[in-house]
């Protein structure tokens, strides 16, 4: 992955996920979309480094090198937003 891309962790059923999904894309943001269903390395990360089983999860990178996990779809459409305009 590269360093400043943002990662959904993602389910392709899950009604969040596409409308975090559906909000990406109208936003226009490069975010590279993990499915921790087709993958049970994306599966791990997500339990391991966000801390839980639940998506959607924005993966979002940092300058010190530690990310931050980001749940909820309407937060994380909230957080792109304010980015996209700024």
């Amino acid at each position: 992955m590269k360093k400043n891309t943002f990662a959904l962790y993602k389910m392709s059923h899950c009604p969040y996920c596409i409308k975090t999904i559906k909000a990406i894309k109208n936003l226009k943001i490069d975010v590279e979309y993990k499915d921790i269903n087709e993958s049970e390395k994306h599966n791990k990360t997500l339990i391991q480094e966000g801390g839980k089983r639940q998506v959607p999860c924005l993966r979002i990178p940092n300058e010190n090198g530690a990310p931050t996990w980001l749940y909820e779809s309407g937060d994380i459409i909230n957080f792109l937003t304010k980015l996209s305009v700024n």
